[in-house]
């Protein structure tokens, strides 16, 4: 595989570099920071960095061709609460973006295009129950309807030209590190802020539920399905279940109480994020398809999410600046 991830220096792009890695690819990462912080301890001879952004059209179609990539995973974009500050900016980021990465992938005959989509494809007037791959997409912010029509359009390019292109419908990831503020950071931060000593105040009402995943099981999904037999991808778009059962602010308020007695948590209510979260509280995923056609199965709910994201803190305060 030669694979170009596309936001390499983000999160899950710097995590899922450090996992192919370890796979013995030397993957290329594309992204307008530099991935050094992230990559910490990783030698720069394993992997190679492109300094800009996939919405340049000449870069994003000079490197698939210099290094021959076959696999692209498409992750770089802006996130939600940015998206909703500046939405044209975020349409010209996220969407048509996302229309000129596959446009690159199908001129230069690519093999796999891995597409990290999101649940906030999913909002209002959602049914009652389990939501399945195919329910109703009718999203609230301006994230989730770039999301929904880069899932839409990457599927036409699957049906009119070829193209392998599959995704994942992600949940709020949790993961120590975290430094850009979304509309679902508080997971992160309210478990992060703590180990380190600080107040934190959480933005939403104890009540509301917001799907996660811990980083960790994002990246190896995002291998597992690259790397899955095409002939069992069914569903093309996929969602991905995380943390279950899934929790409120107030029980993730709790278990971190539980762990760190001394927290100094509380909550202080964001109108505007409780809302535009709203509409995904009540969301009951439902990851049968991927569980059938390419064998997911997450290994972390909110307890072992806990303690590993503690261990992952107290790991890097050990190490000499």
């Amino acid at each position: 595989m030669n694979a170009l991830i596309t936001g390499g220096s983000g999160l899950l792009g710097s995590e899922l570099a450090r996992w192919l890695i370890s796979k013995g690819q030397r993957p290329v990462l594309m992204d307008i920071a530099s991935p050094e912080k992230r990559l910490h301890g990783i030698p720069s001879e394993a992997f190679d960095f492109v300094s800009g952004s996939f919405i340049d059209h000449n870069l994003l179609g000079e490197t698939i061709h210099t290094h021959g990539i076959d696999t692209l995973f498409h992750l770089g974009g802006m996130l939600s609460l940015p998206s909703e500050d500046d939405p044209e900016k975020a349409i010209g980021v996220n969407a048509v973006g996302t229309l000129d990465v596959l446009e690159d992938a199908r001129s230069a005959g690519m093999q796999r295009v891995v597409f990290a989509s999101s649940i906030a494809v999913y909002g209002l007037d959602l049914p009652e129950g389990a939501i399945g791959d195919r329910c109703l997409q009718r999203p609230t912010s301006i994230y989730g309807i770039c999301k929904s029509f880069s899932e839409q359009i990457g599927l036409y390019f699957h049906r009119r030209y070829g193209l392998d292109f599959r995704g994942l419908r992600i949940p709020s990831v949790v993961a120590p590190g975290c430094r850009v503020a979304h509309m679902s950071i508080y997971n992160c931060w309210a478990i992060e802020e703590p180990l380190k000593g600080n107040p934190y105040r959480i933005p939403v009402d104890p009540s509301l539920r917001c799907p996660t995943i811990y980083y960790k099981d994002a990246v190896r999904a995002l291998w597992e399905l690259s790397v899955a037999d095409g002939s069992t991808i069914k569903t093309r778009v996929y969602n991905l279940a995380g943390c279950r059962p899934f929790y409120s602010a107030g029980d993730l308020c709790d278990r971190v109480r539980r762990f760190l007695p001394e927290a100094d948590l509380d909550f202080d209510v964001d109108e505007r994020i409780n809302t535009l979260l709203g509409g995904l509280a009540k969301i009951d995923l439902d990851d049968g398809n991927a569980r059938q056609d390419w064998g997911w199965r997450p290994a972390f709910d909110l307890d072992a999410m806990i303690a590993d994201f503690s261990k992952m803190i107290i790991d890097r305060a050990a190490v000499p600046k």
